[in-house]
């Protein structure tokens, strides 16, 4: 983000992409510059991507592959892996312009990243393992062995850099106040998780209010009403139900705009809280 704002980027973008493991991915810039270079421990970044390939570079690819060679990278849907896939990150710096990539290291698989707005912190993790970067993805932390990070993990929700909340599968959400020193559960939500649900988080763009939203799927069996939408304005301390008129029982991603809410559903629209953030 720019300096001092939580909402004005700053051209730096970040993404994970799988591809088959040994794979050669060759892409040309759509530009002379390439994006910053991103990877992982003593990874060296590829050259930078875009999806503009020549007909030269796609008819070798193809050429390749029938051969049983190395196969030419190209948008869409990857082969089938041979032997297992490996996390890529992609780093651009000119708001997705042009890219560079590179392998993760084995011991950092992520299957998300979450930026801090306040610092310079890029965050990976997946179900078990929270690593966190301070070069752009160059290098990476060990995975997080700090007090109360317990569970599997599932989604990663930054405030600042001392202030985050951790939502697990199937468990109550962790919060840390201390950078991720120590996490702690938010007790105030607890009665969500008694039967085991895995709930969605969204900050809003403030950062100010936390929603927790999603569905109980063994509710119906229960004879229960399993959707909710919880909101918090003091950091998970203290939570309101918001779930209100809700009829569905299939929501999907919450997306904050200014101060509205929107929750989608699975096929029966939009539905949207105005002024969620006041």
């Amino acid at each position: 983000r720019q300096p001092g704002s939580r909402t004005e980027p700053a051209g730096a973008c970040f993404a994970l992409f799988s591809a088959p493991a040994g794979q050669v991915l060759r892409g040309r810039s759509r530009s002379s510059a390439g994006g910053a270079a991103g990877g992982g421990g003593a990874s060296s970044p590829d050259r930078d991507y875009s999806p503009e390939l020549d007909d030269e570079q796609e008819e070798a690819g193809e050429d390749e592959e029938a051969a049983g060679g190395p196969q030419l990278y190209s948008p869409g849907l990857l082969p089938p892996p041979r032997a297992g896939s490996v996390v890529h990150l992609m780093t651009s710096s000119d708001f997705g312009g042009s890219w560079s990539w590179a392998p993760l290291q084995p011991s950092l698989q992520p299957t998300g990243l979450e930026v801090d707005p306040t610092g310079n912190g890029l965050y990976a993790f997946n179900a078990d393992c929270l690593s966190v970067s301070s070069d752009q993805g160059r290098s990476w932390s060990p995975c997080s062995q700090a007090a109360g990070l317990t569970g599997r993990l599932h989604q990663l929700l930054v405030v600042n850099t001392r202030v985050m909340f951790l939502t697990r599968v199937g468990a109550v959400p962790l919060r840390t106040t201390d950078g991720g020193q120590s996490w702690h559960e938010l007790g105030g939500c607890a009665h969500l998780f008694k039967h085991g649900a895995t709930l969605d988080g969204s900050l809003s763009w403030s950062g100010r209010t936390l929603v927790l939203h999603g569905a109980d799927l063994g509710a119906i069996g229960r004879g229960e009403y399993g959707t909710a939408v919880w909101r918090s304005t003091n950091d998970g301390d203290d939570w309101t139900d918001e779930t209100g008129d809700l009829v569905t029982i299939s929501p999907g991603p919450g997306v904050w705009y200014e101060d509205d809410f929107y929750l989608v559903t699975r096929g029966e629209g939009v539905t949207v809280k105005r002024q969620f953030e006041r």
